[in-house]
């Protein structure tokens, strides 16, 4: 979904078609210059439209809201809402994300409206709103933990997310979860890629939360994107093996918004290329049957990339958080 450096040789190769696609962009000169020595192997969310620098406008009105379950959040009003000075992890939303201001190469102008009918503009404010009351530490100091749940077309999916490893990727999927910007989207990309002529698994994965609910690389975002987190010595890293959850993002490290990725192979060629935050601690078995779900092969989709013909619909994101027993965060 999303660039590897060029170091990791394409993600050994597993993501050639981005790269093809990449390529025939540069040759009919719609890529950025200079952007030629930068490619390096796509797992799905690079981008083959044109980039539109000017991504600042934000809908203004409120198209038809398509009826669907508001997200709950099964904690404390005292936990998340209330500023704590105690929380190392918090950073401010300006600092951990790319503003629309300056977009990454090949990601397009955020949508005005969601393929579920929500204006895009509301849903980033709710988003800045939502980030600065999210926290990581209780009142007492304790570390706060936060898991989510999926409830979709083909069952329930539990998540257990990791603030300890990508702190600012977390506070992004639980802020959009709160606004309610799931609700209603699609697993809209399933990947099985071959490792061609090298030893080793096959690359599984389904991809999700496109606003415009097609999968297409350049759209992920609704005004925003983040700052990447795979390359921070002093966090823990989360391996990429079954189950883990990690954020698309394109030819940019700091390119990644609203999507994710699950991942239902070991995919160590991923580690320090993709932000992963997440773990399914259950409801794998429901990721697969998505991944095996008939999908359509279009003329613009990479290699080992198809669109689902019956998209899986996420109906309801619930977030839970709760404080942990261990010691108290250190400052």
């Amino acid at each position: 979904m999303f660039a590897h450096r060029a170091g990791e040789h394409a993600g050994r190769r597993l993501f050639r078609g981005e790269i093809a696609m990449f390529q025939a962009e540069f040759s009919r000169g719609r890529m950025l210059l200079g952007m030629a020595v930068t490619l390096v192997g796509m797992a799905g969310c690079g981008g083959t439209k044109t980039p539109v620098p000017d991504a600042t406008a934000k809908a203004d009105s409120s198209p038809a809201v398509v009826s669907v379950p508001a997200v709950t959040e099964s904690a404390p009003a005292a936990l998340g809402e209330t500023p704590f000075p105690n929380d190392p992890m918090h950073i401010p939303f300006a600092k951990a994300t790319r503003s629309a201001d300056d977009p990454p190469a090949m990601c397009n102008r955020p949508p005005d409206s969601t393929v579920t009918g929500k204006a895009v503009g509301k849903l980033f404010d709710a988003v800045v709103r939502n980030w600065e009351s999210i926290r990581f530490a209780s009142p007492a100091g304790k570390s706060l933990i936060y898991s989510a749940t999926l409830e979709t077309d083909q069952g329930t999916i539990e998540i257990a997310l990791r603030p300890d490893v990508a702190p600012n990727h977390v506070r992004n999927f639980v802020a959009l979860a709160k606004a309610g910007y799931y609700d209603g989207l699609r697993f809209d990309r399933i990947r099985h890629e071959e490792a061609e002529g090298q030893a080793g698994p096959a690359l599984d994965q389904v991809e999700a939360g496109c606003p415009l609910g097609t999968g297409d690389p350049g759209d992920g975002s609704i005004g925003y994107w983040l700052r990447p987190e795979f390359d921070d010595k002093d966090k823990p890293k989360l391996p990429h093996d079954e189950g883990t959850i990690g954020a698309c993002r394109g030819v940019e490290a700091d390119s990644a918004g609203c999507r994710f990725y699950v991942t239902l192979s070991k995919a160590p060629y991923l580690d320090g290329n993709y932000t992963a935050f997440g773990k399914v601690v259950n409801g794998l078995d429901v990721v697969r049957r998505i991944h095996h779900e008939p999908g359509a092969v279009f003329e613009t989709d990479p290699d080992g990339s198809r669109r689902p013909l019956h998209p899986v619909v996420i109906r309801k994101v619930t977030i839970h958080v709760h404080e942990s027993d261990g010691p108290q965060v250190q400052k």
